[in-house]
């Protein structure tokens, strides 16, 4: 265990005595109170291991945040739930589901913990459940997401991540309490950019869901909560946001809401985002299917 610990420190050391020489600066730059010039010294070169909060302010200290560090000690690559999530949304939106039927046999068994298997692999379950409604799910699977979701207090992107591509596998009742407490829970996180943003594209979810089981009356609540964090440069999900808001006034029989929903698409495509487009028609028919 020594060895090992020994050979981890060496690691953390090696990389950050690179990126610290990288952005040119000197050792005496980087010390600060509770954390001296010996003690960063002895860790780039793999003598000691920094405690977690000097390590934070060894990382401050040439000026790149924690998220950064961690992607530059993975080689520079996302992190494998991320990696694999990538997968995932490919073959969804080819609808390809014997590539997501092998995938699920391929991740079966990548974690070490036998509760985050069943979680990641139910994230392709949906999946697969959703372009193939023959498809069974045990409700014990989905027993274990929805306690596994009011078991943990403090949500982190991991929890966003699982929450926002397995709402289809919830109880309304469940999904609405859960999404009002994960509202709560996310100021903690949120000027975290990619927390941000998964947590923006879970409410775009939950907003979706609760469309197609005629929740109509609970969708505005999660619209201004995802309003109030949106700013100018999220065009993505203001586009979403505001496609939501034309199904919802086709739904209700307002005059020129159909021209004015079509109009809209038109200029999605005009601006060059053809992709988007196929993808919020076939949400259009979906969703003014279900309400019919």
């Amino acid at each position: 265990m020594k060895n090992l610990n020994r050979q981890k420190s060496m690691e953390l050391g090696e990389l950050y005595r690179e990126l610290r020489i990288a952005r040119g600066l000197k050792l005496k730059d980087v010390v600060r109170d509770n954390l001296s010039l010996s003690q960063l010294s002895r860790f780039e070169n793999g003598q000691t291991m920094l405690s977690a909060d000097r390590m934070l302010l060894a990382i401050s200290g040439i000026h790149m945040t924690f998220a950064e560090f961690g992607y530059a000690l993975n080689n520079y690559k996302e992190t494998p739930y991320f990696a694999v999530g990538k997968k995932i949304m490919e073959l969804y939106g080819k609808q390809d589901v014997e590539g997501l039927k092998g995938l699920l046999e391929e991740y079966k068994d990548y974690e070490r913990s036998e509760i985050y298997n069943h979680l990641n692999l139910l994230i392709i379950k949906d999946c697969i459940y959703s372009l193939e409604s023959s498809y069974t799910i045990d409700q014990e699977e989905i027993n274990l997401l929805t306690k596994y979701l009011y078991d943990i207090e403090e949500w982190t992107e991991y929890e966003l991540y699982l929450f926002g591509n397995t709402l289809t596998l919830l109880s309304t009742e469940d999904l609405l309490f859960l999404g009002k407490a994960f509202v709560e829970r996310d100021k903690f996180y949120s000027s975290i950019p990619s927390h941000d943003n998964a947590a923006k594209l879970a409410l775009l979810n939950i907003i979706s869901v609760l469309l197609e089981r005629k929740q109509t009356y609970y969708v505005s609540y999660f619209m201004d909560v995802l309003e109030k964090l949106l700013t100018q440069q999220d065009m993505y999900f203001i586009a979403i946001l505001n496609f939501f808001k034309l199904v919802i006034k086709c739904t209700e029989g307002e005059e020129q809401a159909n021209q004015e929903l079509e109009d809209f698409l038109s200029a999605l495509e005009l601006i060059g985002n053809p992709a988007l487009v196929e993808t919020l028609k076939a949400k259009q028919k979906q969703l003014l299917s279900a309400q019919g």
